[in-house]
């Protein structure tokens, strides 16, 4: 009786209410959920599919002011002087033994394990450009002289050079070379790396992973293979630098953020499913986060990869350096922007909620419950979503990227 004394009531209070927009598509939605739904798969697919295009690109060029006289310049002396000498790569080599840096036997060593690897990234190098059909990698060529340490210059082994420094006569100048090139207990050894590539493309990762690869190769210095006792352990290698930082940087944490997402949505729902006692209300959050994500990445991708806007004045993203010219995000974009869509959406969600459940417990059908709910909170939600808008998209007419 009282139930039906309820229902009743919401009848005739609703019926007396005035006219809302907000409850007459509440109401619509619940009668044709059958279109609704579908309807809403629909209008993410254009958004979803330009995800499969998301690229990503490292280094300081998408954090740049688009058309601003600093970044021109940047860019210029970029182009003349080579990414290389602007964010230098360095090999910092650690010797088993604090005087392995003077020793001439190192030193002879460690200079030809450069020279081998120089060539063993121009092979792997050029494997690469045969197989991308790239003909600037097919004539790829790392040269000894790339590198400039207390063991080679100009591509010539010093080992004789730096033994004859350690005379007592010359041990002075002998001193000051080798602290240009080594920490104060001798215990690490620096080498300068050049490059004609970009280390922060698509292709200068691949250099840095060959680099990589052929450091491996040379920690233990074999000086004859027929004799393979004979040799010399030159000890730890590591290549360093803003692109091998930013490299690995991205490569852990887009390996990371499937598990991140994961824990966040499981988080989620278990904080909703507390707070709301239901099983339903936590699934419905995750999957509206889900959709709101989708179309929110795929519009990113739309706008400053494809430049679809570029109409209105808003470019895309600096070009990358690969060839083809094309675009690509910076890395740490789609990571950051992650947590503030989930808590913007959590947000007017919690508050929608919150309405639904004060109806239902004031005596209202869940039915009801709902409309009513959007009745009280969908100006407010949807003044709240213009005013975000407007904050947000104001960034949409700066020349600054990030």
């Amino acid at each position: 009786a009282a139930g039906s004394a309820g229902s009743h009531s919401d009848a005739g209070s609703a019926a007396a209410r005035p006219w809302s927009l907000w409850a007459s598509v509440g109401r619509l939605s619940q009668r044709g959920w059958l279109v609704v739904v579908p309807l809403l798969v629909g209008v993410a697919v254009p958004f979803v599919i330009p995800l499969l295009d998301f690229e990503y690109i490292e280094g300081l060029q998408t954090l740049l002011p688009r058309g601003d006289p600093l970044t021109e310049t940047f860019l210029e002396v970029q182009d003349h002087f080579g990414v290389s000498q602007i964010f230098p790569n360095t090999i910092v080599v650690l010797p088993p033994n604090p005087g392995d840096v003077t020793s001439r036997g190192w030193l002879n060593a460690s200079c030809h394990a450069m020279k081998f690897m120089a060539a063993n990234v121009t092979e792997v190098m050029r494997a690469h450009g045969r197989e991308a059909g790239d003909a600037s990698l097919q004539n790829f060529a790392m040269k000894a002289s790339d590198f400039s340490g207390l063991m080679i210059q100009g591509g010539i082994c010093t080992s004789l050079l730096i033994s004859l420094l350690e005379n007592p006569l010359a041990k002075k100048y002998g001193d000051f070379l080798v602290n240009g090139f080594s920490n104060e207990d001798r215990t690490a050894t620096k080498v300068r790396v050049k490059t004609t590539l970009d280390p922060f493309s698509t292709v200068g990762q691949k250099w840095i992973a060959a680099v990589r690869d052929a450091m491996a190769a040379s920690e233990v210095w074999v000086s004859d293979p027929s004799f393979p006792g004979d040799t010399t352990v030159l000890g730890e290698m590591h290549l360093t630098g803003m692109a091998q930082e930013q490299m690995d940087g991205a490569a852990d944490t887009f390996a990371s953020l499937p598990r991140v997402i994961g824990a966040t949505l499981l988080i989620v729902m278990a904080v909703l499913g507390s707070a709301f006692r239901s099983a339903v209300v936590p699934l419905r959050a995750v999957l509206c986060l889900s959709w709101m994500l989708l179309v929110t990445f795929g519009l990113g991708v739309l706008v400053y990869q494809h430049g679809v806007l570029q109409s209105l004045g808003i470019r895309p993203f600096l070009t990358s350096p690969d060839p083809p010219a094309h675009h690509a995000m910076y890395w740490m974009t789609p990571c950051i922007a992650f947590s503030i869509l989930v808590g913007l959406g959590l947000d007017y969600d919690v508050f929608f909620m919150e309405s639904v459940v004060e109806h239902f417990d004031a005596g209202y059908s869940s039915r009801e419950a709902v409309v009513e709910a959007l009745r009280h909170t969908g100006t407010i939600i949807c003044v709240a979503g213009v005013i975000m808008f407007l904050a947000f998209g104001a960034l949409l007419a700066s020349t600054t990227p990030v």
